[in-house]
């Protein structure tokens, strides 16, 4: 069942430019934390901008859907670490110097 929806998940957001979102993320993170380093994506989804945004930081990716997670996963090669859990409510014994939170998953809250 979460192989399906990570399926349709991608499907869904096939028309996103995720490379160009990437950049303008990246701009808006040079003026607000010029020397940012680390990166976590909260409601990461399947990947896809964790993996334009490691050309340029430390990433990390969260979420909660276990499916997503496996495709991200394949998409990233196993380089980047992602974490299941609920943004609500999560530990992972560290600090980063960006965290992010894109789409829409804020409002599920």
């Amino acid at each position: 069942m979460f192989r399906r929806s990570a399926e349709l998940y991608d499907l869904f957001y096939s028309w996103k430019d995720h490379g160009a979102e990437a950049s303008r993320l990246r701009e808006v993170i040079e003026r607000r934390v010029a020397d940012a380093r680390t990166l976590l994506d909260v409601a990461c989804g399947t990947g896809a901008h964790l993996e334009r945004l490691r050309a340029w930081y430390s990433v990390q990716g969260l979420d909660r859907d276990a499916g997503l997670l496996a495709v991200a996963r394949e998409r990233l090669g196993g380089a980047v670490p992602l974490h299941q859990g609920d943004m609500r409510a999560f530990e992972l014994s560290r600090e980063f110097d960006v965290v992010t939170c894109l789409f829409s998953s804020i409002g599920y809250v």
